[in-house]
């Protein structure tokens, strides 16, 4: 067992893993450059969504990080929002129709617990929709969280089994002695030192990385979400429309796929697709969703594009809420690699990488526990082959559209 560990990145992933290790008894330390959640871990609109993972790991942790949700309730010092009522993506054309009918019989046999629903049920589920939706995929096991309550539960709960945190904190160099990196520098000339360092820095890792020689390829991937202010509840589950099938693998490999059904001419046109999504969360407030793009850096910012494809989204789709007052508008950025699998591995002794979590709503939490898993040499719960460091990996290409 690694007497002592350096978490870098204070995110579902890296939370969790300062979180496990040192419930195990190691000696953690946990780097955040800003404050926790910074990332997409603060940003992004908290789908725990399984319902499009892909068979083999992506799918396995996925499952399992949907239960460990529920022992972090009962074991975390601290509450956190967690609310378990499905997800479901509906359709309006009857184009969609043969593609959703195939989509859900290979989602069952895939071992999810998957329906067609009609209209009169996706309208009772999600009130302010189209009266003329036609029907949807549902899955009971998908949920929602606030996910900066996860990370602050996580964090708080690393603090009370003795872990240290730093907050404000930017690591810019890996410090190495005889091969083996045994610590990190930081922006302010400061160092820190343990047996092993763990990279959780999601879109920021392919940069720090390189500066360190490491090639880690993992993208950005920006989403913009616009939120209202507290609305009566209105929606239980977290809701895709049907131009987020597009983005996935599942659906584009279907017999019945047509591409032109699936997407509008704004989006041919300039290339920037919409991950239309819409969720309600505990205290009211409605998220709107989510215009992508590949930015070369982290970029964080909004766009008038953006905000704008979203909120024709919304009045085309759900005229119930289009006079909805607005509170906040932000964007976040995704990590990914190119076969949509993290790097989850020892890439070189004394140096974990653990990014790339696309779906790391999903897969954080669990992958937390991996690593401390790996911290204590034990082999991990989970095969972890798929994850390897030195798989192929195409290169990041920014601009590029990429599928889940």
């Amino acid at each position: 067992m690694r007497e002592s560990v350096l978490v870098v990145g204070s995110g579902l992933v890296g939370a969790s893993t300062a979180y496990f290790a040192a419930r195990e008894g190691i000696n953690v330390t946990l780097l955040e450059q800003e404050e926790r959640a910074y990332g997409a871990s603060g940003r992004n609109p908290g789908f725990v969504w399984l319902h499009c993972r892909n068979p083999g790991w992506a799918l396995d942790v996925s499952l399992a990080g949907r239960a460990l949700y529920d022992e972090l309730k009962e074991d975390l010092p601290v509450p956190f929002e967690f609310r378990a009522e499905g997800g479901l993506i509906y359709f309006t054309d009857e184009r969609q129709a043969p593609v959703f009918e195939q989509f859900v019989e290979a989602r069952r046999k895939d071992g999810l617990e998957m329906s067609l629903i009609d209209n009169a049920e996706v309208r009772k589920l999600v009130g302010p929709i189209r009266k003329d939706v036609l029907g949807a995929s549902f899955c009971a096991s998908d949920a929602q969280i606030k996910t900066p309550t996860v990370v602050n539960a996580l964090v708080e709960g690393a603090l009370a089994e003795g872990a240290t945190v730093h907050e404000g904190v930017e690591v810019t160099r890996l410090i190495a002695s005889d091969g083996r990196v045994i610590g990190v520098e930081t922006a302010d000339g400061g160092t820190h030192m343990a047996d092993t360092v763990v990279i959780a820095t999601g879109a920021w890792t392919e940069k720090l990385m390189a500066a360190n020689d490491v090639d880690a390829r993992v993208g950005r991937e920006r989403l913009q979400v616009i939120a209202t202010k507290p609305l009566p509840r209105q929606i239980k589950p977290v809701v895709y429309g049907p131009l987020t099938a597009k983005q996935y693998a599942l659906f584009r490999h279907l017999p019945a796929w047509d591409e032109n059904a699936f997407i509008t001419e704004e989006e041919r046109r300039t290339g920037s697709w919409q991950l239309s999504l819409v969720a309600q969360r505990a205290d009211g407030e409605m998220l709107f969703g989510c215009p992508m793009d590949y930015p070369a850096d982290v970029d964080m910012t909004t766009s008038v594009s953006g905000l704008r494809s979203v909120l024709q989204y919304i009045e085309r789709d759900f005229p119930g809420l289009a006079g909805a007052p607005i509170d906040r508008v932000w964007a976040g950025v995704l990590p990914f690699t190119s076969d949509m699998v993290p790097i989850v591995d020892e890439v070189m002794p004394g140096l974990i990488v653990a990014a790339g979590h696309v779906f790391g709503n999903s897969s954080g939490p669990m992958t937390g526990k991996l690593v401390s898993q790996m911290l204590c040499d034990r082999t991990p719960e989970m095969d972890m082959s798929e994850l390897r460091y030195n798989r192929p990996l195409d290169p990041i290409v920014p601009g590029r559209i990429v599928h889940w």
